[in-house]
């Protein structure tokens, strides 16, 4: 990761520390779109935004920010688009880890540069595509649904399962919408070329790790174990600052439409 972190940015090497660096400061409105229970939007109140508003799919995570948080215009959506927001509404947005979700991601880009003003910000962050990008415990409930639901055990219980994966309110396989099925990983020039056709222009790539596909699995097998656990975040906290191919992250700016 190439980005420097200041001193007061509350995250580490990854995308949420990425995002916060180019998140606008002294704007109006902010939408974190995948907001999840709202905590990367929460950390937005440092940045003087006079309305923080997130939308997810997952109706779980919406209640739980709505009871652990305030100040934030929180709310939960199935269908992605449209938004409910007027033309040139929104100062910036965040996606991050979300369009690989999406089925309809060119849609749902057409509704960001929509509702973002002229010369809006966009923070997009998703899976690299790299050499190790098959590791990807994402998808191993679709390629090995057997040894997911086994390993989802080992921390969490069979009603947890059925909520999540097999009968999701949301009509979600885990957070991956049902129709798409799959967690997509991008190239630079495939992300370029969508923020492209939907009127974004890219102004900075920048990535983290290499490896984490690799340490992933052995992190959630060894976390019961305190002195590996702390091996493990070391290793991935280097792999996050000296690379830049497992994850993608890119900050883009709406180009003004002719007229």
């Amino acid at each position: 990761m190439k980005t420097v972190l200041r001193p007061d940015n509350p995250f580490g090497p990854g995308r949420h520390g990425f995002a916060w660096e180019h998140v606008p400061a002294g704007k109006r409105c902010h939408l974190d779109f995948g907001c999840g229970n709202g905590r990367f939007l929460e950390s937005l109140k440092a940045k003087g935004f006079e309305r923080l508003i997130g939308i997810d799919a997952s109706q779980d995570a919406i209640e739980t920010g709505c009871r652990e948080r305030t100040g934030l215009e929180l709310s939960h959506r199935k269908e992605p688009v449209p938004l409910p927001f007027a033309d040139r509404e929104i100062d910036s947005i965040s996606l991050l880890d979300v369009l690989e979700h999406v089925v309809n991601q060119k849609g749902l880009l057409a509704e960001f540069h929509r509702v973002l003003k002229d010369d809006g910000v966009l923070i997009v962050t998703v899976p690299g595509l790299h050499v190790f990008s098959c590791l990807d415990l994402g998808n191993l409930k679709f390629r090995l649904p057997r040894l997911h639901r086994w390993f989802y055990h080992l921390r969490h219980s069979q009603e947890d399962y059925e909520h999540r994966y097999a009968a999701n309110p949301d009509r979600l396989i885990g957070d991956i919408s049902t129709e798409k099925r799959w967690h997509e990983h991008f190239s630079r020039e495939a992300l370029a070329g969508l923020l492209s056709i939907a009127g974004f222009e890219v102004t900075l790539f920048d990535g983290s790790g290499r490896f984490m596909r690799v340490m992933s699995p052995i992190y959630h097998l060894t976390r019961p174990i305190g002195p590996i656990r702390r091996l493990i975040q070391r290793l991935q906290r280097r792999d996050h600052l000296r690379y830049d191919s497992a994850n993608l992250f890119c900050l883009a700016r709406k180009r003004p439409v002719a007229g």
